[in-house]
């Protein structure tokens, strides 16, 4: 599959049966402390699954019965803790992911992606466990051998599926999904709009009276040590035991700012009091920093994206080029303007009622001349090309 992307929107659950899990005690939204791991089952990379568990209590994946990882024996430590690398049997929601997502091929999306070309297929190989019966018929019919509970199928849907089946899993378990890989971040953000995307970016000028809500994104730098590699697990098992509060506050003010810029009705009234939640950010991820050393960090990159959909006038308000990013705060936080969505209002507040999956994922790179492909710009303009390809490529 060609390597796309964009910021994954991230939608809060705000009335339903699990909305306590969304606040404390004193009414305050928390973040997930919970997150899926996807697309990949193994977890081979070690640097970055350290990374991502001095943010997050527990790291789910999604593994069929039966099937044993082959982890990086550096990580042994953090999955014998318990807590890294739990593991979730899509037997369960294969029925009901299924179903959806062979009426949502058929009848709603129209992302190229998700329709294979004529030419020599990809082949990927998907366990059977994470297909529904329907599906799994659907590929043998059109000839996909079934071979010791394997099928083979073109690269494109087999993806496709198991990113949307992602995407469910984590809506239905109030978990964060993470991801160090563009294209799966694609899809996924594809799935959470419903596939409601205009691929119009913003410009000045231009009447948005019919589309007034674009995907927009909150960047934030310097939240992996840089000496990652080199720090053994059992010191991020330190890490986590001594420094929860220090973890909690800086992942729920981020979640703090992150909900605040998805309830705005008018970006300019709010000015301040966003303001005031990027200054609390800015301490907590201070306290953050300062409480790894712990594991002796040597200082920070890499990037957090969680994508939010708000008014256009976010735009002018905070400055924000087209399909660029501007940094707002004083220790890297960013926001990014992308491109315009077709879903109303109330469909925006339907989906977020629908969608508790946010996304928190480190990228390694600066967001400022993120990427020099297609002609350099930052990381919202590679996320605008990578869109492009999955729609339209």
């Amino acid at each position: 599959m060609k390597n796309t992307l964009v910021s994954n929107l991230s939608l809060v659950r705000t009335q339903n049966s699990r909305t306590a899990q969304l606040f404390d005690m004193r009414g305050k939204n928390i973040m997930h402390s919970h997150a899926l791991y996807y697309p990949h089952i193994a977890l081979i990379d070690d640097s970055w699954i350290k990374a991502m568990s001095m943010l997050y209590d527990s790291i789910y994946r999604i593994v069929p019965d039966g099937i044993i990882p082959d982890d990086n024996p550096k990580l042994q430590p953090l999955l014998e803790e318990g807590a890294i690398g739990k593991m979730i049997n899509p037997s369960r929601y294969a029925r009901d992911a299924s179903e959806v997502f062979l009426s949502k091929v058929d009848s709603e999306w129209n992302a190229a992606a998700l329709y294979p070309s004529d030419e020599d297929f990809d082949i990927s190989r998907l366990h059977t466990d994470k297909i529904d019966v329907v599906v799994r018929e659907l590929f043998t019919e059109v000839g996909f051998a079934e071979h010791k509970g394997w099928i083979d199928l073109p690269i494109e849907l087999a993806s496709n599926y198991m990113l949307f089946l992602a995407q469910d899993i984590a809506s239905k378990n109030n978990l964060a999904l993470i991801t160090q890989d563009w294209g799966p971040f694609t899809a996924t953000n594809y799935f959470s709009l419903d596939g409601g995307i205009d691929l119009a970016p913003y410009e000045e000028g231009r009447d948005y009276t019919e589309h007034p809500f674009a995907l927009f994104s909150l960047i934030i730098s310097g939240i992996t040590p840089l000496n990652i590699q080199e720090i053994p697990s059992e010191k991020i098992i330190a890490f986590r035991q001594r420094r929860k509060d220090e973890i909690a506050n800086f992942r729920n003010t981020v979640y703090d700012l992150y909900a605040e810029l998805q309830l705005v009705e008018d970006p300019e009234i709010k000015f301040d009091i966003i303001q005031a939640k990027i200054s609390d950010l800015e301490r907590a991820k201070k306290e953050y920093q300062n409480s790894a050393d712990v594991i002796k960090a040597k200082g920070w990159f890499g990037n957090s994206i969680m994508g939010f959909p708000a008014p256009f006038a976010f735009s002018k308000i905070f400055g924000i080029p087209t399909l660029s990013a501007a940094i707002i705060g004083a220790t890297g936080v960013a926001l990014g303007g992308l491109f315009n969505l077709r879903k109303t209002k109330d469909e925006l507040q339907k989906l977020r009622k629908d969608n508790p999956a946010s996304c928190l994922v480190d990228m390694e790179k600066s967001f400022s001349n993120y990427t020099s492909v297609r002609g350099g710009g930052d990381m919202n303009r590679h996320a605008w090309n990578c869109m492009e390809e999955y729609i339209n490529d």
